[in-house]
């Protein structure tokens, strides 16, 4: 950006300088045409950042807080994403071959650009009261939580702009590529007895798994093929 400001100076003194000269003397008219160096493409850093930044991470905390303090499904869900199963379920993912090999590909790109990029992670500080005596009146179980959560996490403007970046074609179209690449191995994790049974506990307390996992699929390309009028393709995990 200084470069590309400096040169613009540079160009507008020249031209400050022809403009002094007479006509006569410079014989036929001159134009100059000066192309500025295109701006630099953007980087994963900053490409990873403009998604973040449509969350409202701390409306979300509130949100989590609220529920978790006064809403029965929702803290048995939380009791259930803790439990062994889930645990288990978490590090089979992050141990597989293709997970391993593509978090140091990314934290690669963002280290050469000398870009920085951080997770949202939440304060995790949490009252035992509430902060109004109306927040018991407004948690409406599991579905009442997600249906705020959406209004925090806009999912068609995330969807949409994640489909323009991919088609600019730079180091993000890379970065979803190989993240959708994952695909096979959220199939097979899902598969494994521990997530079944962590699927089974989850939806013996009311909570739609399927919808979890069509939202997680969604977030990262892994959708699951639509059926078709044969129903050869697709149809749910659980």
């Amino acid at each position: 950006m200084k470069f590309a400001v400096v040169l613009g100076v540079i160009v507008f003194c020249a031209m400050s300088s022809l403009a002094v000269v007479p006509a006569s003397n410079l014989g036929v008219q001159n134009s100059i045409a000066v192309a500025l160096p295109p701006a630099p493409a953007p980087t994963l850093a900053q490409d990873l950042n403009e998604i973040m930044l449509m969350v409202n991470f701390k409306q979300i905390e509130k949100l989590m807080n609220r529920y978790l303090l006064n809403d029965a499904e929702f803290q048995t869900f939380v009791r259930i994403i803790n439990s062994r199963d889930a645990y288990l379920t978490f590090m089979r993912f992050r141990t597989q071959p293709e997970v391993i090999a593509f978090v140091p590909w990314v934290q690669t790109q963002i280290r050469a650009t000398r870009g920085k990029f951080k997770w949202a992670k939440f304060k995790n500080e949490m009252s035992l009261f509430n902060e109004s005596p109306f927040w018991a009146n407004t948690v409406f179980g599991w579905q009442g939580f997600i249906s705020e959560f959406m209004l925090y996490h806009p999912t068609d403007m995330i969807s949409a702009h994640v489909n323009m970046k991919v088609a600019e074609n730079g180091i993000f179209a890379q970065f979803w590529q190989r993240l959708t690449a994952l695909k096979p191995v959220y199939d097979r994790v899902v598969a494994s007895p521990e997530a079944q049974r962590l699927a089974a506990t989850l939806q013996l307390n009311g909570i739609d798994v399927n919808q979890l996992d069509t939202f997680v699929r969604n977030q990262f390309g892994w959708q699951v093929p639509h059926v078709n009028s044969t129903g050869i393709e697709g149809g749910a995990l659980y």
